[in-house]
C-alpha cells in the first residue's frame, strides 16, 4: 500500500488536472486575445521504479522557465521548446514511493508539476476519490477510477454486479506507468433501494496485494429532470390604455416584462384620480383567459378595491366580471376566472391604491394548459397528489408511468417510502383567514400569511416538483419562500396536480391557502415527493417545524431540533426553525432554540400553550373571539426573534433574541416558557404590552399608542394571577389634571431631569423622543383610564362585557376614531365609552382631560394637528345628556391598596395605590356613615374617619380643584386651594362635605 501523503497528492493531482483543463478550454482563447497571461501545464507526472524521461506540453503567451523545487537529487528539468518540458528521472534505489516537485513561471502566472516515482515494492493504490463513488439512481456512462500501480494487475467486479457494472475501456495493466484512470459504465437503477458493489485491483504476481473501489448506486431514479408539466401560455399583449400615469410610467411599462423595472404610476403629485382605468389589449388572440397575475411594487399604488371588466373578441362590449379588494398588499396577486373567456381586452376599474396611488410593476395573463400526465397519474394513484395508491393499482401500470412517478409509485407499494419524512412531504393544509381584510374589519394590525409551515426547506434556484390535490375551483393557493425570519417571501401559484418551479432565494416553504371566511373550505393535500437532481436532493425535509397539536412533546421537539437542516444563503448556512401552536408561531434560528440554556431544561410545550393563552385572553377581552371561537378569524399571531428589540408591525411582533453566541437570548429568556415569564411581573408584561399593539385598533389614537394596548398587559398580568396592575396613582393624575389644568393630550413624560416636574409642553421637535419614553407619552398615567373602565364594568361584574361593546362599536362607523384627527377621535371614544355602558360618563372623562380645549402639534409616531375646541366639547357633552343614568365616580375606583415600600407591582398593594378607593367599595356600593373630619397644615390635608369614602375632593366656588385616594396628601403650588373645602365622596358619587 501507499502511504497516506502519496494518496492525497495523487487524489489532488488528478482533480486539478481534470479542472484546469476544463477552465482553460472555455476561457483561454479569450485570454489570449484580451493580452492576459495564459499558463496551462498539467498537475502531475509519473515513473517506474526505472525512471526515464517524460515530454510535458506547456502552453504559455509569455517567455517562461522550469526549476525542480522538491527532489533535485533524482529529478531535471529542462525547456525543450516554447511549447514543450523534458522531464528526467533516474533509477529508484527506494522500495517505496518518492515525489518531486517542479514550478513553472512566466512572471505573472506559477504552476505546480508534481512527480512521482514507484519503487521496488509491488503496489497498487487507488486514489482517495476513487474509494467511494457515489452514482445517481439514473446510472452514468463513464465512471472514472484512479489508481498508481507498479504491477501487472486485474480487474474483478463481482459477479452479482456484471450486469449492471462495466468496463468501457480496457487499457494496458502492464507495469508501463505509475498512474492509469480505469473507466466504467454504470447501469441505471431499477430497484427501489440503494445498491453497492466493490471492484478490486488484483496484482498478479500476488493476489495479497490489492486495492478498491466501492460504487453506492441510489436506488431507481428519482430526478425530476425528466418531469416537464405542459407550461401555461402567457397572452400577449398588444397595447394598452389608461386614464392617469405619471409621465414616463403609463401602463405599457406594466406588461413590458421587466419586473422590479419602471414600473406604471398614477401621477406623483397628487392623489389618483379615481376611478382609474387600466386596459389591456389583446388582437388576433385566440385562446381563452384563465387566470392573471398582477404583481404590485411593494409600495405607493398598490391595488386596494377594483372592478374587472373582460371585453370578448368579436364582441364591442365590456362585460363586468367580478369586485376584488386587495387590500393595499403587495406581493402576487392571482386572479382566477371561473368562466375562461377569449379576451379582446381587458380592463380594471381601480377604485382605490395603497396612499391614495395606483401602481402595477406588471400584469400577466395565462391561458391554463391541460396536463396529460393528470389522467394517467390517477390510475395509479387515489388523487393528483400522489400520496397514495389506488388498492387496484397493478404492477403493469405502476410500470407504465414515467420515470420519476414509477419510483414513486413502487416506493409507497414496498413501503419503503422514507417514513419519518412522511410527517412533513405528505400534508393536508386546511384555509385561514385573510390577514388584511380582518385586520381591517377587527382593526388589528394584520395578523400573520404563514399559518401553513411545510417544513420543506429549499436552496436558490434548485427545481422541485410538487404534488397538489383538492385546491377548489376559483381558488388560489401558492407557496411561499421565507428566507429569514419575517413573513416576506417570493411566491409560486399552485394547481392540482403536478407542478414544477424554483424559487431565486433559499429558505423556508409555507404554503399560503387563505378565505374570507375559511370554514368550509376544503383541506388541500400537498405532496413533496423525495426528488433529486443527479445527486442532488432538492425539496429537502428541515425537521424544522414542530406543531404542538401535531407534534405534542418536548422529547419530539428535542428530535427535530437535532436533526434541522440549513439553507445555504448569501454563502452562509442557515437554519429558521418554525413552532406552531393553536393561535401563535414562532420563528427563531436554530442556534437560539439549541443554546439558549433555559429553551434547554424546558423544551417548548409549556411555552407555546402560554402564548396560546395569552392569545386567547386578548381576543376574549377585545370580542374578537366572536369570530376566532367559530373559525371564521383563525389566522396565527406570529411571533419573530430579530436579535433587538420588543416592538410589533403588520404581521408579527418581535421578541428581541439577544446575543445567541452569548446563550443569552433575553427576549425568549424572560418571556416564553411560564417557569420565566412569571418571576417578575416586567416579563409578563411585555409580551401583553407588544400583543396590545396588534389589537388596540379600535380604541386607539395619537396619544394612546403607547398606553390603550396597556388594557391588554394589564388584563394578561390579572389572568396569569400572580402580579398586580401597573400605572401611576390617582395623586399624580391630579398633580397633571388641576396643577395647572391640563388636557389629556399634554400628560406627558416630565420635562425637567433634575425636578420632574410635571410641567406639560408642546412636542415641537420631529425628534419624536427627544423628551422621553415612549414619544413623550405619559402612558403610566394614560393606561389607568381603561384598566379603570375594566376594574369597574368587568372586574367587580357592574356591566359585563360593556369593554367588548367599546371595542365591537370601535369597529363601526359611528364610532371609528379618525386617526388623522386626534382631537376628534379624543371625544368619539368618550362617546363610544358612554354608549357601550348606557351612562353619562361625563365626570368621569371630565376627570381625565377630556374636556379641555387644545390646540398644538403632537409629534407621537408621525405628525398631527391635535386639536380639541370648546364647540367640539359642547357637542359631547350633549351626546352624554341623552343618557339618563349617571356614571358613579369611577374616575378613583383602585386594584391596589396604598402600602409603604410596596414596589415591583405585587398583587393588590402598590406605593402607587390609595388608601381609599378599591374595587371592593364599588363594589358593594359602601356608604359613608361616619364623620368625616381634616386638618391642613400648609397645603398638607390629613383626613380622619375616611374609610368608606373612596375619594376626597377639594370645592372651590362649587368647582372641583383637587382631588385625592390618601388619608394624608399635599396639594402643590400650581392648584389654587385657597377657600376650598375638603369633601368625601361616596361609591354612588355622593358628595359629601367634611368637617375641618
Amino acid at each position: 500500500m501507499l502511504l497516506d501523503k502519496v494518496k492525497h497528492i495523487l487524489c489532488i493531482s488528478l482533480i486539478l488536472l481534470v479542472g484546469v483543463t476544463t477552465l482553460y478550454a472555455c476561457k483561454s482563447d479569450d485570454k489570449e486575445l484580451q493580452g492576459e497571461p495564459v499558463l496551462q501545464v498539467q498537475k502531475s507526472i509519473g515513473f517506474k521504479k526505472e525512471g526515464g524521461e517524460v515530454a510535458v506540453p506547456v502552453k504559455s503567451n509569455r517567455e517562461w522557465n522550469a526549476s525542480v523545487t522538491e527532489g533535485k537529487e533524482w529529478l531535471t528539468a529542462r525547456k525543450a521548446s516554447d511549447t514543450e518540458l523534458t522531464v528526467s528521472a533516474i533509477s529508484s534505489p527506494e522500495k517505496g514511493v518518492r515525489e518531486g516537485n517542479i514550478t513553472i513561471t512566466n512572471n505573472a502566472l506559477t504552476a505546480k508539476l508534481r512527480v512521482v516515482q514507484t519503487g521496488g515494492d509491488l503496489i497498487i493504490e487507488v486514489a482517495e476519490e476513487s474509494h467511494v463513488i457515489q452514482v445517481a439512481g439514473t446510472g452514468n456512462d463513464h465512471i472514472e477510477v484512479n489508481l498508481l500501480s507498479n504491477t501487472d494487475y486485474e480487474v474483478v467486479i463481482p459477479e452479482e454486479a456484471k450486469d449492471w457494472i462495466t468496463e468501457k475501456e480496457v487499457p494496458d495493466t502492464r507495469a508501463d506507468l505509475a498512474s492509469s484512470t480505469r473507466i466504467f459504465s454504470i447501469a441505471s437503477n431499477p430497484l427501489t433501494t440503494e445498491r453497492n458493489a466493490t471492484i478490486k485491483f488484483v496484482s498478479k504476481e500476488n493476489t495479497n496485494i490489492y486495492d478498491q473501489s466501492e460504487i453506492k448506486q441510489q436506488k431507481k431514479s428519482s430526478d425530476i429532470s425528466g418531469v416537464n408539466p405542459e407550461k401555461d401560455v402567457k397572452l400577449k399583449v398588444t397595447g394598452g390604455y389608461d386614464t392617469d400615469h405619471q409621465p414616463g410610467q403609463d401602463i405599457s411599462k406594466s406588461y413590458d416584462g421587466q419586473f422590479g423595472g419602471t414600473c406604471y404610476h398614477s401621477t406623483w403629485s397628487q392623489s389618483a384620480k379615481f376611478p382609474v382605468t387600466l386596459e389591456y389589449q389583446f388582437d388576433q388572440n385566440q385562446l381563452t383567459l384563465d387566470y392573471i397575475l398582477y404583481h404590485s411594487r411593494n409600495g405607493n399604488g398598490n391595488f386596494g378595491a377594483f372592478e374587472l371588466y373582460i371585453k370578448p373578441q368579436g364582441s364591442a362590449d365590456f362585460v363586468h366580471i367580478q369586485d376584488y379588494d386587495f387590500k393595499g398588499a403587495g406581493g402576487s396577486h392571482r386572479i382566477l376566472l371561473n368562466d375562461p373567456v377569449v379576451p379582446a381586452a381587458v380592463q380594471f376599474k381601480v377604485k382605490s391604491g395603497l396612499n391614495d396611488f395606483v401602481s402595477c410593476d406588471e400584469m400577466e395573463f395565462f391561458h391554463a394548459a391541460e396536463n396529460p400526465l393528470d389522467e394517467q397519474l390517477i390510475t395509479v394513484f387515489t388523487d393528483r397528489s400522489c400520496s397514495e395508491l389506488r388498492p387496484d393499482a397493478s404492477d403493469e401500470t405502476i410500470n407504465r408511468l414515467p420515470a420519476f412517478f414509477n419510483v414513486l409509485a413502487k416506493s409507497l407499494q414496498s413501503n419503503t417510502y422514507p417514513e419519518a419524512e412522511k410527517r412533513f412531504r405528505i400534508q393536508s393544509y386546511q384555509a385561514y383567514s385573510v390577514p388584511e381584510y380582518w385586520g381591517d374589519k377587527l382593526r388589528t394590525n394584520y395578523y400573520s400569511p404563514l399559518c401553513n409551515p411545510t417544513g420543506i426547506i429549499t436552496n436558490a434556484g434548485e427545481e422541485m416538483v410538487v404534488l397538489a390535490d383538492g385546491i377548489p375551483q376559483g381558488e388560489s393557493i401558492s407557496l411561499r419562500c421565507c428566507s429569514d425570519l419575517g413573513p416576506d417571501g417570493e411566491e409560486r401559484f399552485l394547481k392540482n396536480g403536478i407542478n414544477k418551479f424554483s424559487f431565486s432565494r433559499a429558505g423556508n416553504l409555507f404554503v399560503i391557502y387563505q378565505k374570507l371566511d375559511p370554514r368550509g373550505m376544503p383541506a388541500v393535500k400537498i405532496h413533496f415527493p423525495p426528488q433529486y437532481v443527479e445527486i442532488t436532493e432538492h425539496a429537502r425535509v428541515g425537521f424544522n417545524v414542530w406543531d404542538l397539536t401535531v407534534d405534542k412533546t418536548d422529547d419530539l421537539f428535542r428530535e427535530y431540533i437535532r436533526k434541522a437542516k440549513s439553507v445555504t444563503l448569501d454563502g452562509s448556512d442557515k437554519c429558521v426553525f418554525v413552532l406552531k401552536g393553536r393561535k401563535i408561531l414562532f420563528t427563531a434560528l436554530k442556534d437560539l432554540l439549541q443554546n439558549q440554556d433555559n429553551f434547554k431544561q424546558y423544551g417548548v410545550v409549556r411555552g407555546m400553550e402560554r402564548w396560546d393563552n395569552l392569545i386567547d385572553w386578548e381576543q376574549e377581552l377585545a370580542a374578537i373571539d366572536t369570530y376566532s371561537n367559530t373559525g371564521e378569524f383563525n389566522s396565527l399571531m406570529h411571533v419573530t426573534t430579530f436579535t433587538d428589540g420588543l416592538y410589533a408591525t403588520n404581521y408579527y411582533i418581535n421578541m428581541a433574541a439577544g446575543d445567541v453566541s452569548t446563550k443569552d437570548g433575553w427576549g425568549f429568556k424572560n418571556n416564553f416558557d411560564p417557569r420565566d415569564m412569571d418571576k417578575n411581573q416586567d416579563n409578563e408584561w411585555g409580551p401583553g404590552h407588544e400583543l396590545g399593539h396588534m389589537h388596540q385598533g379600535a380604541i386607539n389614537w395619537p396619544s394612546t399608542t403607547e398606553s390603550s394596548n396597556n388594557l391588554f398587559s394589564n388584563y394578561v398580568v390579572y389572568k396569569i394571577n400572580q402580579w398586580g396592575s401597573r400605572g401611576s396613582s390617582i395623586g399624580t393624575l391630579a398633580t397633571y389634571r388641576y396643577a395647572p389644568p391640563t388636557p389629556w393630550s399634554r400628560f406627558m413624560h416630565p420635562r425637567d431631569p433634575n425636578t420632574l416636574a410635571f410641567t406639560p409642553q408642546d412636542m415641537t421637535s420631529d425628534d419624536a423622543n427627544k423628551y422621553g419614553l415612549y414619544q413623550g407619552e405619559a402612558s403610566e398615567m394614560h393606561m389607568r383610564l381603561n384598566q379603570q373602565l375594566w376594574t369597574y364594568f368587568e372586574r367587580i361584574g357592574k356591566k359585563p362585557n360593556t369593554i367588548r361593546k367599546i371595542f365591537e362599536q370601535g369597529r363601526t362607523p359611528e364610532f371609528w376614531l379618525p386617526f388623522n384627527d386626534p382631537g376628534a377621535a379624543q371625544l368619539m371614544y368618550a362617546r363610544n365609552v358612554a354608549k357601550a355602558a348606557n351612562m353619562d360618563m361625563t365626570e368621569f372623562f371630565d376627570a381625565w382631560g377630556f374636556f379641555i380645549p387644545v390646540s398644538f402639534k403632537l409629534y407621537a409616531y408621525g405628525s398631527f394637528s391635535y386639536t380639541v375646541t370648546q364647540d367640539m366639547i359642547n357637542q359631547t357633552l350633549a351626546y352624554m345628556k341623552t343618557f339618563s343614568t349617571k356614571c358613579p365616580p369611577i374616575e378613583y375606583i383602585e386594584d391596589r391598596r396604598y402600602q409603604a415600600g410596596a414596589g415591583g407591582n405585587q398583587k393588590g398593594i402598590s406605593e402607587d395605590g390609595g388608601d381609599v378607593g378599591y374595587f371592593e367599595t364599588f363594589q358593594n356600593n359602601v356608604k359613608i356613615t361616619k364623620t368625616v373630619s381634616y386638618t391642613v397644615s400648609g397645603r398638607t390635608y390629613t383626613v380622619t374617619n375616611g374609610e368608606q369614602a373612596v375619594a376626597f375632593e377639594l370645592i372651590k366656588d362649587g368647582k372641583k380643584v383637587w382631588f385625592a385616594n390618601r388619608f394624608v396628601f399635599t396639594v402643590p403650588a400650581g392648584a389654587d386651594i385657597e377657600g376650598a373645602e375638603l369633601y368625601a365622596v361616596q361609591a354612588d358619587g355622593q358628595r359629601i362635605k367634611a368637617n375641618k
